[in-house]
């Protein structure tokens, strides 16, 4: 619209750019969608759907929007079910402040990386605001389970020395853990490349 109606001399006298041209394409689009409803009689049985780049663009806004509840309710359940599953009668093997760091870990991540997302510019979609808490949330905790379940089995073979303990947790579980973050890592990089 703004290229069509460049040269014009109509336009030249409303100082013509692409800020106005998208502007005046938003209005139509709206007033069309208006229009649309409006035909269609009250009392009527058919349903109209009107769809424009506007109402992409305002759908696309209202999932965009970050819903602290449902987030919050996620990273409680996770936090719940983390201690629970990791708490022990015996004090000393119990290690339910372990899940505890771990979910907490990652939702510091997920707020520090969305943060930092912020202070330089980009911004927020669906997939920021609805998608990724949940799933950094999902693929940050387990490796958490992993390490907690191999160190407590090392802490049972009493042929271990203490100090060894945490090398032979790592030597049990240092493959799975390396392979499952160059996965995600890989992932998400080349998840980065596809514009959304």
């Amino acid at each position: 619209m703004y290229e069509h109606f460049k040269g014009y001399e109509y336009v030249s006298h409303i100082n013509w750019n692409e800020d106005k041209a998208a502007a005046i394409l938003e209005a139509w689009q709206r007033m069309y969608v208006e229009v649309v409803h409006q035909s269609v009689a009250q009392n009527s049985t058919q349903k109209v759907l009107s769809f424009t780049t506007t109402t992409l663009d305002d759908i696309l806004k209202s999932f965009s929007d970050v819903s602290v509840i449902r987030v919050a309710s996620g990273y409680l359940l996770m936090l719940a079910y983390a201690c629970l599953t990791m708490l022990r009668w015996d004090c000393a093997k119990s290690q339910g402040a372990v899940g505890l760091a771990g979910v907490l870990l990652v939702a510091l991540s997920v707020a520090a990386g969305l943060g930092l997302c912020s202070l330089i510019g980009i911004s927020f979609n669906a997939a920021t605001t609805q998608v990724l808490p949940f799933l950094a949330l999902g693929v940050g905790v387990d490796d958490v389970f992993l390490l907690a379940h191999a160190f407590s089995e090392t802490g049972q073979n009493k042929r271990i020395p203490f100090e060894d303990r945490t090398g032979e947790c790592l030597k049990r579980t240092g493959a799975s853990v390396a392979l499952t973050s160059i996965s995600n890592v890989t992932a998400f990089f080349m998840a980065a490349l596809i514009p959304i």
